[in-house]
């Protein structure tokens, strides 16, 4: 004789979490939290739903509280990369950024191909100052998803700073090509340029710069240090 097996639990079965969910999508945070909690009073292993209410007081930069329900959602889900991943991002939003980095460094020990991962990697260890660091996961990016324009933008700010000038203006004319009304990357590609020595290739970015946006100051000083732009109040 078979025996039946015993139908599975989802954390959507439960009546608190779909009244959370219905909550949440009327914009009503606060209530989407307390029916959450009415869900986890009633089972506190539904580990999916500590992730959904730290993402709720994510949302609304309730930082101590999501930290503290998505540690528990990386505890009670230890193979659920996305829970990871959102804790690291909560940590950074709070600035304790070496926390996030090593969470979303075991992210990808998870899975390698989690390409917001390395993405928000980048950002981490600039600000951490790992600029190494940050230039390989923005690379990782940009050669993994060529349209990623805004990393291919972030990978050149990083090689500017690293002295990498050349390098940085292979990645800012790629934003413009993908983006050609940035003003703020051909003012920062006409700082490369500048710092290579490149004046003729330095005057046009700066000037397309302010044709597109006639405040941007980093242009502005760029064509002040060309002579080019000699009564400015900054």
């Amino acid at each position: 004789m078979m025996l039946e097996s015993k139908p599975q639990r989802f954390d959507s079965d439960d009546p608190d979490v779909l009244a959370a969910y219905q909550a949440e999508t009327n914009g009503d945070y606060l209530l989407a939290v307390e029916y959450y909690k009415k869900a986890l009073a009633k089972n506190p292993e539904l580990g999916i739903v500590y992730k959904h209410t730290g993402n709720v007081y994510y949302r609304i930069g309730m930082l101590d509280n999501a930290v503290e329900y998505l540690q528990m959602a990386v505890e009670k889900l230890p193979n659920y990369p996305t829970a990871l991943y959102e804790l690291g991002l909560a940590y950074y939003r709070q600035v304790k950024i070496k926390e996030g980095i090593e969470c979303l460094n075991k992210v990808l020990e998870m899975d390698s191909g989690f390409l917001m991962a390395h993405y928000w990697l980048g950002i981490m260890n600039y600000h951490y100052g790992h600029l190494r660091e940050a230039k390989f996961h923005y690379q990782t990016v940009t050669e993994r998803n060529p349209n990623f324009t805004i990393a291919f933008f972030h990978l050149g700010v990083t090689n500017l700073r690293l002295g990498f000038y050349d390098e940085a203006i292979k990645d800012l004319t790629e934003v413009t090509l993908k983006n050609p009304d940035s003003p703020a990357a051909y003012a920062l590609l006409g700082d490369a340029y500048l710092n290579m020595d490149h004046k003729f290739e330095a005057r046009k970015a700066f000037q397309k710069a302010l044709e597109l946006d006639p405040e941007d100051r980093k242009a502005m000083r760029g064509l002040v240090l060309l002579d080019d732009f000699n009564e400015i109040i900054f």
